[in-house]
């Protein structure tokens, strides 16, 4: 079943101050305010952002309202005629609870109901993750054409990302990652000022954004001549990408995914060197639900958008990870990649 935004019943409604979920809920980006989502919606900002947020919210349903104090969202609580004030326990702090406590009372948790719902996108919401996969993707390519003998990480992630904002992203969806040889063996690598010499592995895991909507791509190539010790091992990798894509279905566990690619590796001989989950869910958060983990529970439905992202990382030597993002849809896994991912060696004497 595909799930739009939460339904309240009548005398509830949710307060949420987290940014991101104001947006999801409202469809405005807006930096600071609250967000009270029942039968009746009203957005509450101050004076810096009121006249915007009227802007972004017309046609929407919801009411932009000024917030001078706290007081303002307790007066609207009751004559919205509300008894329950649900609360996001995974965006809330102590003192924030203790704060709406002493107005409303134990707040009950919606964190399981809004992340169920941002699992499923809609159509708009699929089309968004598209764009931002189809410049990200162009933009990993472009980079890998740009590899030459002396280049830094550092160099190499400024073009990569400057290509995308050419492109027109909004923003990178996360720290770009970007190894040479033997940094690639960190699966989350600081990119630094270590050049690119011959026979040495090049990894670029990146995203970017698009109406707030992330993608998430990983390519690895090999900048010179492998040896076979690396091909072997980027085999075993992209075969357990490929396995998992061909694989997962509709209704299994994330557990039940992971399962699949972790399952070839250790039967390759990798499955020691496979040191993080298989993927995680992305939208408006770059790691959001459904996740592919050996202890997720979370079932995999139509229009919920994760990653594949199978790795191997031996210390000293290389690491490799090949990621697509994908879409479950008519019960399949779909990446939202058209580049062919087998082995690209590029050749090291060139200038």
């Amino acid at each position: 079943m595909r799930m739009e935004k939460p339904t309240v019943k009548s005398g509830e409604c949710f307060l949420i101050k987290d940014r991101l979920l104001r947006r999801y809920l409202s469809g405005a980006d807006i930096e600071e305010g609250f967000l009270l989502y029942g039968k009746t919606r009203v957005y509450f900002t101050d004076m810096r952002y009121y006249i915007a947020a009227k802007k972004k919210l017309a046609g929407s349903g919801i009411i932009a309202a000024r917030l001078n104090d706290f007081n303002d969202i307790v007066a609207a609580v009751k004559e919205m005629q509300v008894n329950t004030v649900y609360i996001d326990y995974k965006t809330t702090t102590v003192s924030e609870y203790k704060e709406y406590e002493k107005f409303f009372g134990k707040l009950p948790d919606c964190s399981e109901i809004l992340s169920a719902c941002r699992a499923i996108k809609n159509e708009y919401e699929l089309k968004k993750v598209k764009s931002a996969c189809a410049i990200a993707e162009r933009a990993v390519k472009d980079a890998f054409r740009a590899l030459r003998l002396g280049i830094t990480e550092k160099e190499l992630k400024s073009f990569l990302e400057s290509r995308m904002a050419a492109l027109g992203a909004e923003e990178t969806a996360f720290d770009t990652i970007v190894a040479f040889g033997e940094n690639s063996a960190v699966p989350h690598h600081e990119t630094g000022d270590m050049r690119l010499t011959a026979n040495s592995v090049v990894l670029i895991d990146t995203g970017c954004k698009i109406n707030g909507y992330c993608s998430d791509i990983t390519r690895t190539v090999f900048f010179g001549k492998p040896d076979e010790e690396f091909l072997r091992a980027y085999q075993a990798v992209l075969n357990a990408n490929l396995k998992a894509e061909e694989e997962i279905r509709a209704g299994i566990t994330g557990k039940a995914a992971d399962g699949i690619a972790r399952d070839l590796l250790v039967s390759s001989g990798y499955g020691e060197y496979f040191t993080h989950s298989l993927g995680h869910g992305v939208g408006l958060n770059i790691h959001e639900s459904p996740y592919l983990s050996p202890k997720s529970a979370d079932i995999l439905t139509d229009g919920a958008v994760f990653t594949v992202e199978p790795g191997v990382y031996i210390e000293g030597k290389f690491g490799i990870r090949i990621e697509d993002t994908c879409v479950m849809q008519n019960g399949k896994a779909e990446r939202l990649f058209k580049d062919d991912k087998s082995l690209k060696v590029i050749d090291s004497a060139k200038e």
